[in-house]
């Protein structure tokens, strides 16, 4: 199994407005890279509910490096994997708004939703936000810190090719039956659940009896 796990958080409600980015380097099933970078956003008005939930202020982010001089690391580090994130439609539209607020290349990129994929594989469970998956999976992370949040979604996409016994991306698409999304700065498909196939049964009749 190999992936990138990536998680924003954000300013505001703008799009653009990132001020973090998490990433977890899954390569064989395993995380082997896990990071956190603080970005300058390009206005430095944060909403007080954002900094409520993540805890992150101008006065962290004042000097640190805007997101176009962060992106050759962070491509590095995503390579040719499939993205995962949670909730990716937030995610991935943040990231092509961003990429596009600075005029940023980059190749299209496959997606993968692991919230979604959580409901294709566990749809039993009352609820499939990351820190309700991670209370039932045994997961120990701190919510709305965007490393903590990538690893814990790919943690979650491990658990689903665990239990589907998948050894990479195409089984476990193919076996969860989810068309998978994909990003660049000119468009943002999210990755949709492909409808179970009905299994029409043949009815039988008894023959009727004659007397």
């Amino acid at each position: 199994m190999r992936f990138a796990a990536i998680d924003f958080e954000t300013a505001s409600g703008a799009q653009t407005s990132a001020c973090s980015l998490g990433i977890a380097v899954v390569e064989n099933g395993e995380i082997v890279q896990r990071k956190e970078w603080l970005i300058r956003p390009p206005s430095l008005y944060f909403n007080p509910f954002n900094i409520q939930v993540h805890g992150i202020t101008p006065q962290m982010v004042e000097h640190s490096p805007e997101f176009d001089a962060l992106w050759p690391e962070i491509e590095r580090e995503i390579g040719d994997r499939t993205l995962v994130a949670h909730n990716a439609r937030f995610d991935m539209g943040v990231l092509r708004a961003t990429l596009v607020r600075y005029d940023v290349w980059c190749a299209r990129m496959q997606v993968l939703c692991s919230c979604s994929l959580s409901r294709r594989c566990w749809p039993e469970l009352p609820r499939h936000s990351l820190d309700a998956l991670a209370r039932e999976f045994g997961i120990t992370f701190r919510h709305h810190n965007a490393e903590e949040d990538a690893v814990a979604a790919a943690r979650v996409v491990l658990r689903a090719a665990e239990e589907y016994s998948a050894e990479n991306m195409d089984e476990l698409i193919e076996r969860t039956r989810i068309r998978l999304g994909e990003v660049s700065p000119g468009s943002c498909v999210p990755c949709r659940l492909i409808p179970r196939k009905r299994i029409r049964r043949k009815l039988v009749y008894a023959p009727i009896e004659t007397a």
